[in-house]
């Protein structure tokens, strides 16, 4: 079994304790021609590239995938297609093939193509403990579909093919820091034109889920106000500032930021959840909270289903709240709206719509809960 499935015997005691593809033509953000109001929920209107790149961080190879806005059409692809190593693509392909149908994402919308001219926001991602680069899949190629070029490491022995060699690294600060580097050195191989893109240095973001969160969140705290730094997080199903993974402090965190509340995340338990509520309430700057109902830990990843620790988010289960049983939010339209209200906030975040904001504020998402502060 897979490393995650144990986290919640981890952290309870401890938080006890204390659509089709559309408009062929590209613009780089704040382009005249995108005048007219975005609607997040669905594809942007940028075709979307995506290529494999390599960047060393702490003495370590990390294969980081990059999605950005491209000249060409956009062609999907299989997901095993992203993967280089014959090895892990077979051990990818044979999880594919023994999981739910419904639950994992099999096809890229995205394809290999060559980056549009203009000068991005990049949003830096950070996968879950024990999971990949393209744990996220669905949520960058959306975010690059509306103008942003997303880079997403591996963060190299503390992956899922790491953990199916038994060899993963632990839950801890140490290999917190490791990943932070790894999203400093990313960063700065981008900026230096090392990645083949043009990076706008004022309009980076982080974005996290489980693990990745935390990372994320270190990242924003630790670089805030500095030149290259984050200017926005979104933290996905996992509170940033907790006692398992000192480090991170909400009340440093002035930057914008989303959190999501996955309402039937048993990795987190209600305690771990209850720590997303106050991280939101205690981080001083403008902040969203969006509460999912019928959603697990695995919701927002296109990797749920794909082992038995990653099932929680996918099929039937029962509550957190008092052990009904109840069936788990569509994993596909979970993804879907999970990646309409990160692209709003982070074009809000970023500067690149004005009417980013108040398309969020206006929107009515159910089964998610949105709070502005």
């Amino acid at each position: 079994m897979i490393l995650p499935m144990i986290l919640p015997m981890i952290l309870l005691p401890l938080l006890l304790a204390c659509a089709p593809d559309t408009a062929p033509d590209t613009a780089p953000p704040g382009d005249a021609a995108a005048a007219d109001p975005v609607d997040y929920a669905v594809w942007g209107p940028q075709p979307v590239g995506f290529a494999t790149v390599t960047v060393t961080s702490q003495g370590r190879e990390l294969p980081v995938e990059l999605w950005f806005p491209s000249t060409q059409p956009t062609q999907g692809k299989p997901v095993t297609a992203l993967i280089s190593d014959p090895d892990q693509r077979a051990a990818l392909q044979a999880l594919l093939d023994a999981a739910p149908k419904q639950c994992p994402t099999r096809q890229t919308r995205a394809g290999p193509g060559t980056p549009a001219d203009g000068s991005w926001p990049l949003v830096l991602m950070s996968h879950c403990h024990g999971c990949t680069r393209l744990s996220q899949l669905s949520l960058a190629e959306h975010l690059a579909s509306h103008g942003m070029v997303v880079a997403a490491p591996d963060h190299v022995d503390n992956t899922l093919f790491d953990e199916l060699a038994g060899e993963g690294l632990p839950l801890d600060t140490e290999t917190l820091a490791l990943r932070e580097a790894d999203l400093q050195a990313v960063r700065d191989a981008a900026l230096a034109g090392d990645v083949g893109l043009s990076i706008d240095p004022a309009a980076i973001a982080v974005v996290g889920h489980s693990f990745g969160a935390v990372t994320a969140g270190k990242l924003l705290q630790d670089e805030l106000g500095t030149e290259g730094g984050p200017v926005a997080g979104a933290f996905m199903g996992a509170p940033v500032d907790n006692p398992l993974l000192p480090g991170v402090d909400a009340s440093l965190l002035s930057a914008p930021t989303l959190f999501l509340l996955l309402e039937e995340d048993h990795s987190v338990g209600i305690p771990g959840n209850t720590l997303i509520q106050g991280n939101f309430a205690d981080v001083p700057g403008p902040s969203w909270l969006v509460s999912m109902a019928d959603a697990g830990h695995w919701s927002p990843s296109d990797l749920v289903g794909l082992t038995e620790g990653f099932m929680p988010g996918c099929g039937e289960d029962t509550r957190q709240d008092g052990g009904q049983a109840f069936t788990y939010l569509d994993p596909a339209q979970a993804r879907s709206l999970i990646s309409g209200v990160v692209a709003a906030f982070l074009a809000d975040s970023l500067g690149l719509d004005p009417q980013a904001g108040a398309w969020l504020s206006q929107q009515d998402l159910a089964p998610l809960t949105l709070t502005a502060r």
